[in-house]
């Protein structure tokens, strides 16, 4: 475990040095939008295009790896709206809890931690499982959202669609499947301009949710106990259901250790993006991203030597 503990901290040696140069202004602001705006509609477009592109793609053959992590990211929204019926909770919380239970970091995180791990030969996989996340996020995860504001069906289902269709990274991942299963040759002067982009998604992604940690403040120490519970309950417990949940099924875990790693990550930072449009606890999620970030340097190890038994 502490074998891996050093293979991951250089990355999260770049998320704290990143805060540590926002808390003291030595990074302007307007940082973070920019490099944020970069990675997103930019580097990790190309990075899961490149990845999906270079490689045979046949349905078929990775129907397994769909329906496994579907269910699991179906039964979190269902986990979540469970636990919000038996808590009571108030709409608002509700909704926050919602989006948040099924948005991890499998992008931002997921993509540099795989690769740390595993090399470059995972990334097909990792943007695949990234695209299923990606597609129940901004159809489930969002419609429901949408729905819950204004209770209109058609404007849900309009907004679920301009979701899939506008949206920078499932553009990418169409785009690369259709390469990579027709195996269409790219031009070489092509696929070197976009590895020389893929190469700057690493650090920029750190950089990004370094700048985020280090804007966020501290607030109360009362606040932090229910964040301190949620974060502990994504970090550990869902990916010990999706761990032992395969097991009792008859899977090995160890064949899909990516999809379990990236179902351990922190919350990623897009929801807090989401929450002054859908009315979200925007002070719960900023806190929820810094301390399931900072506790996932000690629970992420922990199950990557698990499944590497």
């Amino acid at each position: 475990m502490l074998q891996i503990l050093m293979v991951i901290l250089p990355l999260f040696l770049i998320i704290l040095m990143s805060a540590i140069l926002q808390k003291i202004h030595y990074i302007g602001d307007h940082w973070s939008e920019v490099l944020n705006e970069f990675a997103l509609k930019i580097g990790l477009p190309v990075l899961l295009f490149s990845a999906l592109s270079k490689t045979p793609f046949s349905f078929a053959n990775q129907t397994q790896i769909i329906i496994i992590n579907s269910v699991f990211i179906l039964g979190g929204f269902l986990l979540a709206f469970l636990i919000g019926k038996i808590l009571r909770l108030k709409k608002e919380a509700f909704r926050t809890l919602f989006i948040c239970l099924g948005f991890s970091n499998v992008a931002y995180l997921g993509f540099p931690i795989l690769t740390q791990i595993y090399g470059e030969k995972v990334l097909p996989t990792a943007s695949l499982i990234v695209a299923i996340y990606l597609f129940w996020l901004f159809t489930v995860g969002i419609g429901y959202l949408d729905y819950s504001i204004d209770k209109n069906k058609k404007t849900a289902l309009k907004n679920i669609f301009k979701n899939i269709f506008k949206n920078p990274l499932l553009i990418s991942v169409l785009l690369g499947i259709v390469v990579g299963s027709t195996q269409i040759i790219l031009p070489s002067v092509l696929l070197k301009s976009l590895d020389m982009i893929t190469a700057s998604v690493t650090p920029t992604v750190l950089i990004v949710i370094g700048l985020f940690i280090g804007k966020s403040k501290i607030g109360k120490l009362k606040s932090w106990i229910p964040v301190l519970i949620f974060s502990i309950f994504i970090l550990t417990v869902l990916p010990a259901c999706f761990h032992y949940g395969l097991k009792a099924l008859g899977f090995n875990p160890s064949e899909l250790s990516s999809s379990i790693i990236l179902s351990a990550m922190p919350l990623a930072i897009t929801p807090f993006a989401l929450a002054d449009k859908y009315n979200l606890d925007k002070d719960f999620i900023a806190r929820s991203i810094v301390m399931s970030t900072v506790l996932s340097v000690l629970t992420l190890p922990f199950w990557i030597s698990l499944l590497s038994k």
